[in-house]
C-alpha cells in the first residue's frame, strides 16, 4: 500500500518539482508573479531593517500597499513589454517603429513612472514623520534606488 501510494503521488510531484524552469516559462523569462514575489522580498526586507514599532504599522501598512501595488502594475507592463518585442521579432513583415511612435511609448512610460513616484510619495509622507533618523535614512536609500531605477528593466 505505502509503494502504491509512493507511486501514484510522491513520483509525479518530484518530477514536477525537478522540471527544470525553462519548462514552466518560456523563453527563460520572468513571470509577473516572480517579478512580484522578487520585489515582495524587498519589501519584507526593508521592513525587518526598519524594525516597524506598534504606532508606525498602521502608516507601513499604507506605504506597503503603495509599493506592492506599483510593483504588479510594473511587472505587468514589463510582461507586456516582451510580449510585445517578441511579437515584433516574430512579425517580420511588421514596420519598425517610427521615431515619433517611439518618443510617444517614451511619453507614457514617464507619465506612468511619474504617477507612480507621486503614489509613493503620497504613502511615504505619513509614514516617514514618524520614523526616527535612522530609519528615515534607511527609507530615503530604497526610495531614491526606486526612483532611479530604469523604465526598461534589462
Amino acid at each position: 500500500m505505502k509503494r502504491l501510494f509512493f507511486l501514484i503521488f510522491a513520483v509525479p510531484l518530484a518530477i514536477a518539482l525537478a522540471l527544470p524552469s525553462s519548462a514552466q516559462n518560456r523563453n527563460d523569462r520572468p513571470t509577473i508573479n516572480q517579478l512580484v514575489a522578487h520585489d515582495e522580498a524587498r519589501i519584507a526586507q526593508l521592513k525587518a531593517i526598519l524594525r516597524i514599532s506598534e504606532e508606525q504599522e498602521r502608516d507601513w501598512q499604507r506605504f506597503e500597499a503603495a509599493l506592492k501595488g506599483i510593483s504588479r502594475k510594473r511587472a505587468e507592463r514589463r510582461i507586456a513589454l516582451i510580449d510585445e518585442w517578441e511579437k515584433r521579432e516574430a512579425d517580420k513583415e511588421k514596420k519598425p517603429l517610427t521615431h515619433a511612435e517611439a518618443l510617444r511609448k517614451h511619453a507614457d512610460a514617464l507619465a506612468l513612472r511619474a504617477e507612480e513616484i507621486r503614489a509613493i510619495a503620497d504613502a511615504a509622507e505619513p509614514f516617514s514623520e514618524k520614523l526616527n533618523n535612522w530609519q528615515r535614512q534607511q527609507v530615503d536609500q530604497i526610495i531614491r534606488a526606486y526612483v532611479q531605477a530604469p523604465l526598461i528593466p534589462e
